[in-house]
């Protein structure tokens, strides 16, 4: 017998019941995940996420802080952050040098005489210069009892000596004394009375003790044979980072004020 066949509407089809609520349910699910299951599903994406921003930005902020540390600072920088303040500052320029002190002592500013002494003037008998009140203030100075002068256009100030040429004036000294009978008659510093002169030499000396001790030089110095003998002998030759002199020199002369009639000398 044969079977007769009717339509039935897709809604109505036995695996889709809609009494229940149940096709249209499963429908959604299928379209649209809820809210924790997409949490779920993205969250270990989340996480590589995390580390590669955290990993970009450490890797950035050490790049930033090792181009730092690395770049080359300025002269007017490095002084301004490892020296006192001072007016001549911007007059420090570094260089390396090589310190010249063979095993047997030579040089134009050693012994006596007039071309020994011009060498020694030459970098040692530089004038004081002026500055401001406010420049004495960031020096630590108190104006109200340092030495109070006017420059030749009537400009007040205060009188100041660069410390480089102090500390000169001193090993000059102590160069002059070492030759006393020759510079002794010709008066000046080893002129003086023996109490004074030795009050002046022990002044010198302590200055350039504590100039010594508070630049602290860290370099070293290797031995040698120069007269072969296998007797060691310092050389001294090392590499140093030094200031250009000429250009602190330069800087004083081109800020020298003349010295007034009556004004101690330094």
């Amino acid at each position: 017998m044969a079977k007769s066949y009717n339509s039935v509407a897709l809604d109505e089809e036995p695996f889709l019941p809609q009494e229940d609520g149940l096709g249209e349910k499963y429908s959604w699910k299928i379209a649209k995940d809820t809210i924790p299951e997409r949490i779920q599903k993205w969250s270990p994406h989340w996480m590589w996420l995390g580390h590669a921003v955290l990993l970009s930005t450490s890797l950035t902020l050490f790049a930033l802080s090792f181009c730092a540390n690395t770049a080359k600072m300025s002269d007017s920088a490095y002084t301004q952050r490892y020296s006192a303040w001072s007016p001549a500052a911007s007059a420090v320029k570094y260089e390396t040098q090589h310190f010249d002190l063979p095993a047997v002592a030579e040089g134009p500013f050693m012994g006596k005489g007039d071309d020994v002494d011009a060498k020694w003037d030459y970098i040692s008998d530089i004038g004081d210069t002026m500055i401001s009140r406010e420049e004495m203030l960031n020096l630590g100075l108190n104006p109200d009892i340092s030495l109070a002068i006017t420059d030749p256009e009537g400009k007040p100030g205060y009188r100041v000596a660069v410390e480089v040429f102090h500390q000169l004036h001193c090993l000059n000294l102590l160069r002059q004394n070492l030759y006393k009978d020759y510079y002794a008659p010709m008066g000046g510093d080893t002129a003086a009375p023996h109490h004074d002169l030795e009050g002046h030499l022990d002044h010198c000396i302590e200055a350039l003790r504590q100039f010594v001790m508070c630049q602290g030089d860290v370099g070293v110095f290797s031995f040698n044979y120069p007269f072969g003998d296998g007797d060691p002998w310092p050389d001294y030759s090392t590499p140093h980072t030094c200031r250009n002199f000429e250009s602190i020199r330069q800087w004083a002369v081109d800020h020298t004020i003349p010295q007034a009639p009556g004004e101690p000398e330094h």
